[in-house]
């Protein structure tokens, strides 16, 4: 049995329709990789275990275990990628989300990238992924890719990718480099941060981040001001824990004051809110998203006050 060249790492939980689609598009793409490809799936305490809906990817390819399916208790993502490398057998390892839809030649440029352009064991492979085009390209959504991804700025070469760009939606490093230096810190139980926090601590044991715009994927994920807020709640919970363990602020004062200024109350975000939620499909207002978002965001560090109401049901 051949040793792969590339180990797929997806966490996952009750995705398994988004999950597939990838697969469907992996198992494609591995007829040209051959034995180069090694995909392991980690089930994160789904509530219909995985390996039941990926019975039909176990025995196609070009080999036989192509594809392996891990299952965990439900322990957050952190816990699920550091299970994930630990059965790796690639010496690189690339990390994408279960709803990445890898286009075509995305594995061979990471590859490639490794293997002939960055040989370095301290390189790190930041791929695009950019939001399906078949989704709702709203005024919120094209101004939350700019504002949430900041991709825009890799592309025009305004600036080079920094360790707050670890995104592990698409990224991938060599696998000594990680076990030798730290995984995933699984402290963080929700999937927010906990991807960042482990850049940086990489990027004080000499890690790089390229960008390599050619290993492109589309990310199946419809958005919109209801899922933002949620994700902002999410991102709130791990925030004051990424600080502490970093020492990096990673967001403006200016924003946080947004978010919680003397003058944020429930009262008036109740008023911006349905304000944000008619905007959003019409014209991009973009202070009413990031006053409605931030204050999201301070909801999950527990600085401000729940809404009330209907809104309630945002987060």
């Amino acid at each position: 049995m051949k040793t792969p060249q590339i180990t797929v790492v997806i966490p996952t939980r009750d995705r398994s329709e988004q999950l597939t689609r990838t697969l469907d598009e992996l198992q494609l793409q591995s007829s040209i990789l051959g034995d180069a490809l090694e995909v392991v799936v980690v089930d994160d305490g789904s509530r219909v275990p995985v390996r039941a809906e990926l019975r039909r990817f176990l025995n196609l390819g070009p080999r036989g275990d192509w594809l392996r399916c891990i299952r965990q208790p439900p322990s957050g993502p952190a816990a699920a990628r550091n299970l994930g490398i630990a059965a790796a057998r690639a010496p690189v390892v690339l990390f994408i989300g279960d709803d990445i839809l890898p286009l075509p030649g995305f594995l061979q440029a990471h590859l490639r990238a490794h293997t002939e352009t960055y040989l370095d064991e301290n390189v790190a492979v930041l791929g695009l992924a950019d939001l399906a085009p078949d989704l709702a390209q709203t005024p919120f959504v094209r101004w939350w890719k700019i504002w949430n991804f900041r991709y825009g700025s890799l592309l025009s070469g305004e600036r080079d990718p920094d360790p707050s760009f670890f995104y592990t939606n698409n990224l991938s490093l060599k696998r000594e480099f990680l076990l030798e230096h730290g995984l995933f810190d699984e402290d963080f139980e929700y999937p927010a941060y906990e991807d960042a926090e482990l850049g940086f601590r990489l990027a004080r044991n000499g890690l790089r981040l390229v960008f390599v715009p050619g290993a492109e994927a589309h990310h199946m994920h419809p958005m919109s001001l209801e899922s933002a807020c949620r994700r902002m709640v999410t991102r709130g919970r791990a925030y004051d824990l990424f600080v502490a363990k970093t020492g990096v602020r990673g967001i403006s004062k200016l924003w946080l004051w947004l978010g919680s200024g003397p003058w944020m109350r429930p009262s008036l975000v109740r008023y911006l809110y349905p304000l944000a939620r008619w905007g959003q499909t019409r014209v991009r207002l973009r202070l009413v998203y990031i006053l409605v978002l931030m204050y999201h965001f301070q909801i999950g560090r527990g600085r401000v006050p729940m809404l009330g109401g209907p809104e309630r049901s945002v987060v």
